[in-house]
């Protein structure tokens, strides 16, 4: 007799066919809560309570034009919110001081003065207030006082800044210089990197934006160029179409800029036709708005 040869079992009914939470309902995942501060430090705009909007503007490589660029975009915003606009000076000494008139012999207000300021009442101690409408913290008053400029000393005073202004514009020099940039690109809502269309300017932005990535902070930056169309220079089309840089303004390049920057004025103010000055109103106008946690 012949027997019918019994088949195998399948495959998928060797399988065990219970599994884990099987018959449950699924439990919804509860977004996590942003970590804002790390070690005592802050490490997000969140950490700091205020309506206050903190920009910080620096550069890929010294003289790029951060300076120029932070300046003139607190007197652009200044004109809507006269005395509602913050300038400070990090970058050393001198900077804004010689851009805005106030040589230390003659105003002696200084960023160390907000080493004795505790509260809102005493923030005018630590701010001039400029012509242009602007309140501007001046840097140092000596070389050797930038030592002294901590992160400690600027995160008590963007706190105070914060809720007290509108817009706080922070002129950084290069990232990885020194304390402040990074201090100041870890609580800030944006960050502007201003770079010149030359290869030593590219070459360092490519560390800068890796610097900002190894912070956290590559979702605020934002590359700006400037001097776009300079003799010599590289063509604007050329790095975004290559490089894929993610260029939020380009400012052109303008004989006007250096005029006005020798006689201590604004673009804005005194040149408000000029393609600067009209390119860097583009620029207010698209400033990304940065979503804030309830």
């Amino acid at each position: 007799m012949f027997f019918k040869k019994k088949d195998k079992p399948k495959l998928q009914e060797e399988v065990v066919l219970w599994k884990a939470n099987e018959g449950r309902a699924k439990l919804k995942e509860e977004p996590r809560e942003e970590a804002v501060r790390m070690f005592n430090i802050p490490i997000s705009p969140n950490a700091l309570i205020g309506h206050g909007r903190i920009y910080t503007v620096q550069s890929a490589a010294k003289g790029d034009g951060s300076t120029t660029i932070a300046v003139n975009l607190a007197a652009l915003l200044a004109l809507s919110n006269p005395e509602r606009v913050a300038l400070i000076d990090l970058d050393g000494y001198g900077s804004i001081r010689s851009r805005m008139g106030l040589p230390a012999d003659e105003c002696l207000v200084n960023i160390l003065d907000w080493e004795d300021i505790h509260g809102p009442r005493d923030i005018v101690r630590g701010l001039y207030n400029h012509s242009s409408g602007i309140m501007v913290v001046p840097g140092v008053i000596h070389y050797d006082h930038e030592e002294k400029v901590t992160p400690t000393l600027i995160f008590k005073m963007l706190t105070l800044l914060k809720e007290t202004h509108d817009y706080i514009i922070l002129d950084c020099p290069p990232a990885g210089t020194g304390n402040n940039t990074w201090a100041a690109a870890l609580v800030s809502d944006l960050i502007f990197t201003v770079f010149k269309p030359d290869r030593a300017s590219l070459d360092l932005l490519n560390e800068n934006n890796g610097f900002m990535a190894r912070l956290g902070c590559q979702d605020r930056v934002y590359a700006v160029l400037n001097q776009a169309g300079i003799p010599g220079g590289i063509r604007a089309g050329e790095l975004e179409s290559r490089l894929g840089l993610n260029i939020l303004g380009i400012m052109p390049y303008s004989v006007a800029v250096a005029e006005e920057n020798n006689r201590r004025q604004m673009m804005v103010h005194s040149r408000e036709r000029d393609d600067f000055a009209r390119a860097l109103q583009m620029l207010a106008g698209r400033l990304p708005v940065r979503e804030r946690a309830v």
